[in-house]
């Protein structure tokens, strides 16, 4: 069975956006072990305005993998190598879950984690910690209504203070 891993750079302070989306104060100098985890991952999911800030960015999908995006939306704009997901998520990623394939990367945004902290589906979860305090954004998981314990696998520091933290969720 495919197992759902929620990676994501987050600030100290347990935000992985500012405000306004944007995520300029995250650190690419380095790989913090993303070339090791995009070869363990086939499929990334993403919620729909997540994917509005990769469309600004130049980049509606993700090269080589599956991009499931999760939107309501009525008439989503046609992009290659990405598929729109309208049915209920829970019901839909079950079934992803069951074929064959490697671990699905669940990508964001924080509605999109919540969904599926809150159906008891995610299996890992991995952290990039940037040393940096925003005071407010979007929070790595908005309104959780149960608690979900983790346990620690590995930690890695890195030399600009970045904190690689790798937990399986209890």
């Amino acid at each position: 069975m495919r197992r759902i891993v929620y990676s994501v750079a987050c600030s100290l302070d347990g935000f992985t956006a500012r405000e306004d989306q944007s995520a300029d104060w995250i650190p690419h100098d380095q790989d913090y072990g993303l070339g090791r985890f995009f070869e363990s991952v086939d499929t990334a999911l993403i919620g729909r305005k997540t994917h509005d800030l990769m469309v600004k960015m130049g980049h509606p999908a993700i090269p080589g993998m599956v991009t499931l995006v999760f939107s309501r939306n009525e008439n989503p704009p046609v992009y290659e190598h990405l598929h729109w997901v309208r049915e209920d998520a829970v019901a839909f990623v079950t079934t992803l879950c069951q074929q064959p394939g490697k671990d699905i990367w669940l990508m964001g945004g924080s509605d999109l984690a919540r969904t599926f902290f809150a159906a008891h589906m995610v299996n890992e979860v991995r952290l990039a910690v940037v040393p940096v305090l925003l005071g407010s954004g979007v929070p790595l998981v908005s309104g959780l209504h149960r608690e979900t314990n983790l346990k620690l696998l590995k930690h890695e520091v890195y030399s600009n203070g970045v904190l690689g933290l790798r937990y399986e969720c209890l």
